[in-house]
């Protein structure tokens, strides 16, 4: 890991997550029992010669998301429209790379209702691969679709 960066490898693919978005996932863990579910997009770019994506920004919780302590649905049009605008600022580059969500559990597994969500989510976007990402309160879980099924790796949160 440099330091803005922390790299992943998935088979023939490489993934760097900016250390400015884990540094702000860290402040939606739900380390209290009220806290509720917090979720967003995942927006970065992709080099096709190297297979190279990177994670530089995200979406956060907004007014508009229905959140509870074990679910969330993400209803705000913002969240649409930063994407939009990072892509047209980005002059194409920036580009939508999957979601990302917490867990009140130390170590995130993925639930039934979350892979049927990311499983509609590969549907609406068969052009990419996607990243699935699930904050917990020890580790952050990193998955992607391949070879028809999901792989993941995981990141111990530094405390």
């Amino acid at each position: 890991m440099d330091d803005e960066y922390f790299h992943f490898s998935f088979n023939d693919l490489d993934l760097s997550i900016s250390k400015s978005v884990y540094d702000l996932w860290l402040k939606f863990r739900q380390m209290n029992h009220n806290d509720k579910e917090a979720c967003g997009i995942l927006i970065g770019t992709k080099d096709f010669a190297s297979n190279h994506y990177c994670i530089e920004s995200v979406t956060v919780p907004m007014s508009k998301d229905i959140r509870t302590k074990y679910s969330f649905t993400m209803k705000d049009p913002r969240h649409q429209q930063i994407v939009d605008k990072a892509y047209l600022d980005s002059n194409g580059t920036s580009i939508y790379l999957g979601t990302w969500h917490s867990h009140p559990q130390a170590i995130p597994i993925p639930s039934h209702i979350d892979y049927e969500d990311w499983q509609r989510c590969l549907k609406r976007n068969p052009d990419r691969n996607l990243f699935f990402i699930i904050i917990g309160l020890e580790q952050i879980k990193i998955a992607i679709h391949m070879n028809d099924k999901f792989i993941d790796r995981s990141l111990l949160i530094e405390n």
